[in-house]
């Protein structure tokens, strides 16, 4: 058998499952197995917090329980199937009842395992699934690979051409010299084919050509006076029309697409679109894709006019703005450490501080919230990070406190940790049991072999590992037990009104026994009165951390607090 699981491991190890479970021990058990087969796990712990995280992210298979608390599995893989009828899902339940078994069928899952769960039936399921997911990725990367050296050989023709093969509606060649002339009264209108991946793997591609012939008709026939009809490739149209009757033309085209059917020998097939509007504008093509993108985000069959107050133009304004100012103060040495101290609620002195990032930029300092994200976005956090390692060692070398850094799940992914980290405790003379490194516990929760291999590697280095905003995230707390940590830090959103909201006050709790059962002590973020203070202390919490005692400073504390 062994033989047999490493051989189905080189085929699954790259996807992505969810599992479903509300038992602790059930869910620790067959996540040991799952460890075996795949590195990309995530898990829920009852069917509406699976939901939330399904229609986050995108997985290969999902095993579930039948029998849970808010929503069971049952109900689950039908609203998964209803959104993607390709979905593989197995279903994981202690219920031999034909009933049971019946539904699951009905709901087209696609395997079925029995507690207690037997090895050498999860292999064989597995491998079933995994043969079936196998065999729709070879056939889309051969026709990829097929339409890359299609394009490639016509694109000379193409260029010329405008007229589009399938369709004969005009193509984007001719889409791009419409709008080169300008117009003042002139909108664009952006068609996607809804889920149009799902009818290629479920009906066949020739299917697929099937509906876009129909839809190319359909848009042909309710056509507009002073409209062109352009067949952009793949699932896309596009509609030149009047700026002042786009909206309108918009909503009566996706009610029409909506109703219709694409009637096929051997099948029927409804679809919908999702439409993006751009209007008055010399990027019509750019601005509707912008709005496209944001209306597919929102599910199908929606609608979306572009404005400058879509998501994704905020944030390329934000982009603009920030991340000029972020290379500067990269270039020219402006990324500097403050300093927030953490105090220790049993001897009330300062134990440790957090080196926080900041930019100062002609005399202005921007602070974490308004150019990490951006950082993120344009791949420079392991070039904070450095910066902040260089700058912090060299202040706490002259002391005895430790001190913690942030560390990125970017940073683990650069894998330079180790020997940066080796190289500044060499230079500095810092010994690593006063560091701290402070993650997200998403990297915990994701469990990414090589992010948790390098923090294992960082401890036995002598570095603490401290997990950041417990609780902001669907916490996992059998991840974190097993990286040892030696401190978790519970989300400020919970602490901060812990006097005043009884639900913040019992997950602060909970997260204190649970780290004290595993022997992590923990530090209590925006901390930032008397009263929150008091309850913390009260509830044996070993640190604070707050505007309370200190906000973040350029130097350290004098004296304690």
């Amino acid at each position: 058998m062994s033989n047999q699981v490493k051989v189905l491991s080189e085929q699954t190890k790259d996807m992505r499952i969810l599992y479903v479970e509300d038992e602790a021990v059930v869910r620790e058990q067959i996540t040991m197995i799952f460890d075996i087969l795949f590195e990309y796990i995530d898990v829920a712990y009852n069917g509406e917090e699976a939901w939330e995280k399904y229609q986050n992210s995108q997985y290969d298979i999902i095993f579930t329980d039948i029998s849970m608390p808010k929503m069971d599995g049952l109900e689950l893989s039908e609203r998964i199937k209803q959104d993607n009828p390709m979905q593989k899902i197995i279903i994981i339940s202690a219920y031999n009842i034909s009933n049971y078994l019946l539904n699951a069928i009905e709901l087209g899952v696609d395997g079925f395992l029995l507690k207690p769960i037997k090895m050498d039936k999860v292999l064989f399921t597995i491998q079933k699934v995994a043969d079936s997911i196998t065999s729709n990725k070879i056939m889309k990367n051969y026709r990829k690979k097929l339409e890359e050296e299609v394009d490639k050989k016509t694109k000379f023709i193409q260029e010329q051409a405008v007229t589009d093969i399938l369709t004969g509606l005009q193509n984007r060649f001719a889409l791009q010299k419409v709008l080169e002339k300008s117009s003042s009264n002139k909108a664009l209108l952006l068609l996607d084919v809804d889920n149009f991946d799902s009818i290629n793997v479920v009906h066949g591609y020739d299917y697929g050509d099937k509906v876009i012939l129909f839809l190319s008709q359909l848009l042909v026939k309710n056509k507009r006076a002073n409209s062109d009809l352009f067949y952009l490739g793949n699932d896309e149209f596009a509609i030149t029309c009047n700026a002042l009757t786009a909206l309108e033309f918009a909503q009566d085209l996706q009610k029409t697409i909506a109703d219709s059917i694409v009637k096929l020998p051997d099948n029927n097939i409804r679809f919908t679109v999702t439409i993006a509007i751009a209007k008055e504008s010399q990027t019509l093509l750019k601005h509707a894709y912008i709005a496209l993108k944001e209306a597919k985000e929102q599910g199908g069959n929606t609608l979306k006019i572009y404005s400058k107050d879509l998501r994704i133009e905020k944030l390329q304004a934000q982009i603009q703005k920030y991340s000029p100012i972020i290379r500067n103060a990269l270039a020219h040495n402006h990324v500097i450490p403050y300093f927030q101290p953490i105090v220790d609620n049993r001897t009330k002195k300062i134990y440790k501080y957090e080196c926080l990032a900041r930019i100062v930029d002609e005399n202005r300092l921007y602070s974490p919230f308004e150019f990490i994200d951006i950082a993120q976005t344009i791949g420079v956090i392991p070039e904070i990070t450095k910066i902040m390692i260089d700058k912090s060692f060299k202040v706490f070398q002259k002391n005895d406190y430790m001190f913690s850094i942030n560390i990125t799940e970017f940073d683990l992914n650069s894998n330079y940790l180790k020997k940066y980290f080796s190289d500044k405790l060499l230079e500095h003379r810092v010994d690593p049991s006063r560091v701290i490194l402070e993650v997200l516990e998403g990297i915990s929760i994701i469990g990414a072999k090589n992010s948790l291999k390098q923090l294992i590697e960082l401890k036995e280095m002598g570095f603490n590992i401290a997990i950041d905003d417990f609780g902001a995230e669907n916490s996992n707390f059998g991840r974190v037990h097993s990286m040892n940590v030696d401190f978790i830090k519970i989300d400020g959103s919970f602490v901060k009104n812990i006097d005043t909201n009884a639900k913040s006050y019992s997950i602060v709790k909970t997260i204190n026994d649970f780290a004290k059962s595993i022997g992590a002590e923990v530090i209590a973020e925006y901390v930032h009165s008397q009263k929150v203070q008091n309850i913390v202390q009260n509830l044996g919490i070993e640190y604070s951390q707050g505007y309370y005692f200190c906000e973040p400073r350029k130097e350290l504390c004098d004296e304690d607090i």
